[in-house]
């Protein structure tokens, strides 16, 4: 009998053992399949975060999303107005005459020399502009734009500005400069794509693959427009997407004080719409100059060393 009673006693000991360890293994089984599943939570977030680009959406949703951060959208064309340093006080109007929104972009970061002066400076390309800032690994850069082209057929950005020029300030100036895949590829062949800066509306003639631009104020020491078959200055290393690019140019030309003046800057494919051309502005100033005189050439002076014996 006392046998019995031992065993039952010792039976109910262990089952109520087994019941505690079963109970125990699911609640910490439980606990762990929610830790598990809390980590897996916020490692995909975390992978999420660091892998998602850094888009800075537009306040116009109707205007896309061109790139990174450092290249943004303008939600408006009075945006790259301001962003090159023009004043709103300053500004009538700016319209892009119909130039595909993807063409211009506004740079927010370090860039290939840009910005000049504040945080920001003014894109405008024949492809992309938000393409500006890929790494240089591709030998034929190329993205057909829609909207504006020129009388070719090619693609043409252009920012078109109606500013009032302030009393007692007789000249105008914006540093500048060409970026393109064009060089040293197409020099001297038909693929001619060129930079132009013009005073008083625009009037571009093309003809033979070379363009008339009878209003252009951009133009280099020779009066020769900025384009790939005038080599300005050129050099390999743009410190962007472009292999090739002017050096940094100040162009200026005369205004009357107080007058209403239309600028134009237009940046356009020649010969066809392949291998992205671009140009960044930046620095845009009024002065009063005793000779304000119109061209493109170095924004300073360059003064040789003194060598003393």
């Amino acid at each position: 009998m006392k046998r019995n009673l031992v065993v039952g006693w010792f039976g109910s000991f262990i089952g109520l053992a087994l019941f505690l360890i079963l109970l125990s293994a699911t609640s910490i089984a439980a606990a762990y399949g929610a830790d598990a599943r809390s980590y897996r939570a916020r490692d995909h977030e975390v992978s999420a975060v660091r892998q998602a680009p850094a888009i800075r959406q537009p306040s116009n949703p109707l205007l896309p999303v061109l790139g990174p951060a450092t290249i943004i959208t303008p939600s408006a064309p009075q945006d790259l107005a301001f962003a090159m340093g023009i004043s709103p006080s300053d500004l009538i109007s700016a319209t892009l005459n119909g130039s595909d929104p993807r063409g211009v972009g506004i740079g927010t970061s370090p860039l290939g020399g840009f910005p000049i002066e504040g945080s920001t400076f003014a894109i405008l390309s024949t492809g992309r502009a938000s393409s500006a800032e890929l790494p240089n690994n591709q030998g034929n850069l190329t993205y057909q734009l829609a909207g504006l082209n020129n009388s070719e057929g090619n693609d043409l950005t252009q920012l078109a500005l109606r500013l009032k020029v302030p009393a007692n300030m007789n000249c105008l100036g914006v540093d500048f400069k060409f970026l393109s895949e064009e060089f040293p590829e197409f020099v001297g062949s038909p693929y001619n794509d060129t930079f132009t800066a013009e005073l008083g509306g625009s009037n571009l003639i093309i003809a033979n693959s070379v363009v008339t631009a009878p209003l252009n104020f951009a133009f280099d020491t020779a009066h020769h427009i900025i384009s790939i078959n005038t080599v300005f200055g050129v050099t390999p290393n743009t410190g962007t997407t472009y292999d090739g690019a002017t050096p940094l140019l100040r162009a200026r030309t005369p205004v009357t004080p107080s007058a209403t003046v239309d600028i134009v800057f237009s940046v356009q494919d020649l010969g066809d719409s392949s291998w992205d051309s671009a140009v960044f502005l930046d620095r845009f100033a009024w002065t009063n100059e005793s000779a304000c005189v119109s061209g493109a050439k170095l924004p300073f002076p360059l003064y040789l060393p003194v060598i003393r014996r």
